[in-house]
């Protein structure tokens, strides 16, 4: 890496013995737990002596990206690759939800999948199978933006709420039931056009409420959060001033994208400072909500000497620091493919996409940040392997990352399959009958 890459990356990188001890601790103390097992037989007869091997599955934390090139490469092996790549590594996917990519006319939504083509845009029944297919959860984004607002709508405040409510419902009576997680507002804090309803987040919100009932619902923040004071921060203010009006927010999303203009004008050591992200989120966890690392985009950009290494170290150190601490439950990264950025030509390095963010290069084959970050999450956070020596009555515990598991049980009566969660919001205690 050159002196620029070594400048940005330095409050990143820079050794810190503390917060290293802090990023091991909590990772074991958050990230991992104990279960306790019981086992009965048919009779419900308790089972004095078995051999119990637990191998996890899935984690309980969530790892995503935006799905938004789904099916949107000219040819069908990159299609296939991008999918292998994408269930290989993510076990969340943000589904695209902009209004005026979503419903380019009025009242024609764009949900089924032969709908018309619309780049980045991939219809979200066709995400909703393949997420499926893949025991993939999806979370949409976002309900509620001062962009992307159809050219149809009328600039004029009662209507677009009145629309907006019509949106929202549609939305919900299609697919509430299938993604339970949503971005309802983004970006509040950094424009709010005067042609949106007065009190627009508070609006979104108690619609959110009104038409998504049980469904995680989100508020998005974008470069905000990094201007840091403490109680005082703003979008800290808002969400406080949402859960003060009883309004349901139940998850907060901090972006995390590394662009030109906030690298240039000094503004990255603000939010490339390891100690200061954790003071940040230490400072956030008093408002009692998840927090997602909600679109994270690491450049590995040409000038930086070898970008590819530059994005391998500042991801995985990022992402120890994330996946540590308690008050976060997903990171989530912003375009997975180099060459395919918003508003320049695809497998290009123009425009955005000269910033190569993505895990993986234009051709699907992974860089190695996607290499880190898949040993990190399929190896080295991950139980392959639990054992219980099982005697009734005994201390039949086993400890892991949270997460589900395929549980297999060996008796005199012969071999049994089960399968349990382990999660950071249960007793944990489990009662197996085989």
């Amino acid at each position: 890496m050159n002196d620029l890459a070594l400048k940005l990356s330095d409050g990143v990188l820079r050794k810190n013995t503390e917060l290293e001890f802090k990023i091991k601790t909590n990772t074991e103390l958050h990230r991992k737990g104990f279960g306790s097992i019981n086992l009965l037989d048919s009779a419900g007869i308790p089972v004095p002596i078995a051999s119990i091997t637990l191998r996890q599955k899935s984690h309980e934390y969530k790892f995503g990206c935006n799905i938004f090139m789904l099916e949107q490469f000219p040819d069908d092996e990159h299609n296939q690759a991008y999918e292998k790549r994408f269930a290989d590594i993510f076990n969340l996917a943000v589904a695209p939800f902009y209004w005026s990519d979503l419903e380019p006319e009025p009242g024609k939504e764009r949900f089924e999948g032969n709908s018309a083509a619309i780049y980045r845009r991939p219809p979200p029944d066709i995400v909703c199978d393949f997420c499926k297919n893949n025991a993939i959860q999806i979370k949409g984004h976002p309900l509620a933006w001062y962009k992307f607002i159809p050219e149809w709508v009328p600039r004029d405040k009662r209507k677009i709420r009145n629309l907006w409510e019509r949106r929202f419902a549609h939305i919900a009576e299609r697919y509430a039931t299938r993604i339970h997680d949503w971005d309802v507002y983004n970006e509040a804090q950094t424009y709010n056009p005067d042609i949106l309803p007065e009190h627009s987040v508070e609006l979104a919100f108690e619609l959110a409420e009104k038409y998504f009932p049980g469904c995680k619902l989100n508020y998005n923040d974008d470069n905000m959060w990094f201007q840091f004071s403490r109680e005082n921060t703003p979008p800290y203010l808002l969400v406080e001033k949402l859960l003060n009006k009883n309004l349901k927010v139940s998850g907060l999303g901090l972006q995390f994208h590394m662009f030109e203009w906030l690298l240039r004008d000094g503004t990255y050591q603000k939010f490339m400072d390891s100690e200061r992200l954790y003071q940040i989120l230490d400072q956030f966890s008093l408002l009692k909500l998840p927090i997602n690392m909600s679109e994270v985009s690491i450049i590995s950009r040409r000038d930086l000497g070898d970008g590819d290494r530059f994005q391998e170290l500042v991801a995985e150190k990022l992402y120890r620091l994330w996946f540590s601490h308690p008050a976060t439950d997903a990171i989530i990264w912003w375009n997975m493919v180099d060459g395919t950025g918003a508003g320049a030509p695809l497998g290009s390095e123009t425009g955005e996409n000269s910033l190569r963010a993505g895990l993986v290069n234009y051709d699907m084959t992974p860089k190695p940040a996607y290499k880190a970050l898949q040993k990190l999450i399929k190896e080295e956070w991950w139980t392959h392997h639990a054992k219980i020596d099982y005697i009734n009555g005994g201390d039949n515990s086993f400890h892991g990352f949270y997460g589900d598991y395929d549980v297999e049980i060996t008796t005199d009566q012969g071999k049994f399959s089960n399968k349990l969660k382990l999660s950071k919001f249960s007793r944990n205690e489990f009662t197996i009958t085989i």
